[in-house]
């Protein structure tokens, strides 16, 4: 029963990729025609006449380094002063509390309508800073960018717009990222990001299907906040959390592709290891939260969404499939394999068409948002050594969320120096060392058909655990500006 059981496992990873697949089918539909610049006639000036309040807030927990560049560029905001409010809602206890605020009192003093709210407590993390930020403000408007990103000047011109649909509760916009090129993994995240903007979100905004708000780069109607119930700290996704609440309220939801604001990625896998686990344990705490509102909506929008969070849950039939495959032929006995069962996966006409589709699809799919083929193959393959590599990990954090032992918002580390993230655990160790003894013994006995999806696991596994041996070095400094003196400002 081995063999039926290896089948059932490359079935449902097949299954997995297939909304993906459908996405990549309808985004590659609409070509580019929803890239050019919105010609609506009310990003010509049709609110000149009454231009609303727009609240932009930013929230920051110890990221003054980060902060500090995003605050030079609030002076070019082109937007009318008397209608702009901008808060900086600082939960930081690292001791730049004070340097925030002079920074601040320089910007007031320059005309920049900007205040600095702070509080002496985290409760409720970022969900809690952004719900008490929106009770001072009576914005009809709420634009919300973390401390790393860059406003565009002409941000609010090309979003506000879109709220003449009074159906209109979000307008999210495409991440660009000032660090793409700094080293591979952040080239891997930039793909994988510009796949999951330029695609998902793309076909599913034309589409008028569910798409969630992620957190940064976006504007929301006051409105469908208030009516959604505001920000909810129950999860360590509250970005995704109103996203649905607000989508079931029936507000529409319009995504800008050729909008485009720049942030920073995870430098090193420290900090993309903390962001991944946060984001996974997250969706399935959310996972948990939905099922007691799936049978309030369509069956269809039900399997739309049900099909975001079980996707992810495909790593555990990959972590079973790399380990199954190699031990039904090493070891038979050990799994009840059965020679008869064997052409159901043991066979070429099975096996190499499963792994070259898999290998195609990836290329296909990460590869179509952009560069030269050489980088985009590249890339995709450093995706699936990544994917594969940190499949144990996610499965870890998946499970963390379903039995809720996720309470606490750990923020991503910005810096490339700072000492905060996600150590590799004894359990990941164990599971490389046994990869390795099946990789070697695969070789060994000639079963070649197994060594590609373990020798990817293997290097997957050994660029994590080598990345938090090596000395990684603050290269981004000249883009953030220089350490500030005198002060911790890195967590």
């Amino acid at each position: 029963m081995a063999e039926l059981f290896q089948f059932v496992l490359m079935l449902l990873l097949c299954l997995a990729g297939l909304p993906r697949f459908i996405l990549w089918i309808e985004s590659h539909r609409l070509g580019e025609r929803d890239l050019r610049p919105s010609e609506d006639p009310a990003s010509q000036g049709l609110l000149q006449d009454s231009v609303p309040t727009v609240l932009i807030q930013i929230p920051v927990y110890n990221d003054a380094e980060a902060l500090r560049s995003q605050l030079s560029n609030l002076t070019q905001i082109d937007w009318p002063r008397e209608s702009l409010e901008i808060q900086i809602l600082d939960d930081s206890n690292d001791g730049s509390g004070g340097l925030i605020q002079g920074w601040v009192s320089e910007l007031r003093s320059e005309g920049v309508p900007v205040t600095c709210l702070q509080r002496t407590h985290r409760k409720g993390f970022k969900a809690g800073a952004l719900a008490s930020g929106l009770r001072q403000s009576h914005a009809p408007f709420v634009a919300i960018f973390d401390a790393d990103f860059q406003i565009p000047a002409d941000f609010l011109r090309r979003t506000i717009p879109a709220f003449e649909d009074s159906s209109t509760g979000l307008v999210q916009c495409r991440w660009g990222f000032s660090n793409r090129e700094e080293n591979m993994l952040t080239r891997v995240q930039a793909r994988l990001l510009d796949a999951h903007f330029h695609i998902e979100h793309r076909a599913r905004s034309r589409a008028g299907r569910f798409f969630n708000f992620n957190g940064t780069a976006g504007v929301w109607r006051r409105a469908a906040i208030t009516e959604a119930g505001g920000w909810s700290d129950d999860t360590v996704v509250e970005d995704t959390d109103l996203s649905l609440r607000a989508w079931r309220c029936g507000w529409k939801f319009i995504y800008r592709d050729d909008v485009i604001c720049e942030g920073h990625l995870p430098t090193n896998f420290r900090a993309f290891r903390t962001q991944q686990r946060r984001w996974t344990a997250g969706a399935m705490q959310l996972f948990q939260k939905e099922k007691s509102r799936a049978r309030h909506s369509s069956l269809w929008a039900d399997l739309d969404i049900q099909s975001r969070f079980l996707t992810p849950m495909a790593c555990f039939a990959l972590v079973l499939l790399t380990m199954c495959a190699p031990l039904r032929r090493i070891y038979p006995e050990l799994l009840g394999s059965d020679p008869r069962w064997w052409p159901l996966v043991s066979t070429p006409i099975v096996e190499i068409p499963f792994l070259f589709f898999a290998v195609l699809f990836v290329v296909f799919y990460y590869g179509s948002t952009g560069g030269r083929w050489q980088q985009r193959v590249v890339e995709s393959f450093f995706i699936l050594i990544l994917g594969t590599g940190m499949a144990f990990y996610t499965c870890g954090s998946l499970l963390e969320g379903l039995l809720g032992r996720v309470s606490t918002f750990e923020r991503t580390p910005k810096s490339a120096v700072s000492s905060g993230g996600r150590s590799p655990t004894g359990w990941e160790y164990l599971y490389f060392l046994v990869i390795t003894g099946l990789f070697l013994s695969a070789l060994q006995e000639g079963f070649i058909s197994v060594l590609p999806l373990l020798g990817m696991t293997m290097v997957g596994l050994l660029w994590s655990f080598l990345s938090f041996k090596s000395k990684i070095s603050a290269s981004t400094s000249g883009e953030r500006g220089l350490p500030l003196a005198g002060t911790d400002l890195i967590s």
